[in-house]
């Protein structure tokens, strides 16, 4: 039922695949109940579906456990990637998700995403009283919702309807356009560099350094010496940002001023 609705769960833009199992070189074997990319976030998350009589403690504090250690290994997050590339390639709908989001290496976003660190996206049909002391011990940022089902009586499953909070934050804004925007903060509002901005924000959004340096030249269609000179003429930096992200003009008029 979780995979039925997953974009609910989730957000429209995302793809499900089915779970993965991460092996490192020492022998720790990793499992997990599925993987949502989230395209238009840039973000993907681990999926934990749990019954709530279930013990998280016995169950999904081991298991991120040993997807943490797998996870840390470069060879590892590379199988993983080619892995979900050859998964989505051989699937026409997935493809066109991934097109219709002009996303054409698939391979290279994939490798981008996967480098920053997973939400462990915790579903269970009863919030367990220990859910939240969980969740602090886990090495990732996790995010959690009850997935409750009623049934009409004397019907079963013939007659039902699902509860649950999305995961999703509904936010109007791309992440890339978002990345920008911080750093242009930085960059005009708090009066620092270009590399001093870049910095900042990928500590503030807990980022690794090169996806803001790309959001800002290469996710543009830029070369970094492109983008160090338009940061000197703000009308042609709000001009290409308003061309590629029209529906947030009034956003980037707000920052660049």
């Amino acid at each position: 039922m979780v995979i039925e609705h997953y974009k609910e769960l989730f957000g429209a833009n995302t793809i499900y695949l089915d779970p993965q199992t991460m092996k490192t070189q020492i022998g720790v074997v990793s499992r997990n109940d599925g993987i949502i990319i989230a395209l238009d976030q840039s973000q993907w998350y681990i999926l934990e579906v749990e019954l709530a009589t279930h013990s998280l403690h016995k169950h999904i504090i081991p298991q991120i456990t040993r997807f943490n250690i797998a996870y840390q290994q470069p060879e590892t997050r590379r199988k993983l990637v080619d892995s979900i590339s050859n998964t989505i390639r051989s699937n026409p709908y997935k493809t066109a998700m991934l097109q219709a989001q002009k996303i054409e290496d698939v391979h290279e976003y994939l490798s981008k995403t996967i480098e920053n660190p997973p939400i462990i996206a915790i579903i269970t049909d009863q919030k367990p009283p220990e859910l939240e002391a969980v969740s602090k011990n886990l090495p990732f940022k996790t995010k959690a919702t009850e997935f409750k089902t009623y049934t009409r009586e004397n019907t079963g499953m013939k007659v039902h309807v699902h509860a649950f909070e999305p995961l999703y934050e509904k936010s109007s804004i791309p992440k890339i356009l978002l990345n920008i925007l911080t750093v242009l903060e930085q960059v005009y509002n708090k009066r620092k560099t270009y590399d001093e901005a870049a910095k900042i924000v990928a500590k503030k959004l807990k980022l690794h350094e090169g996806t803001i340096r790309a959001a800002c030249t290469r996710d543009i269609g830029l070369s970094s010496k492109q983008f160090r000179k338009l940061l000197k003429d703000k009308e042609k930096l709000k001009t290409l940002l308003t061309e590629k992200y029209p529906d947030h003009q009034n956003t980037i008029n707000e920052t660049i001023q």
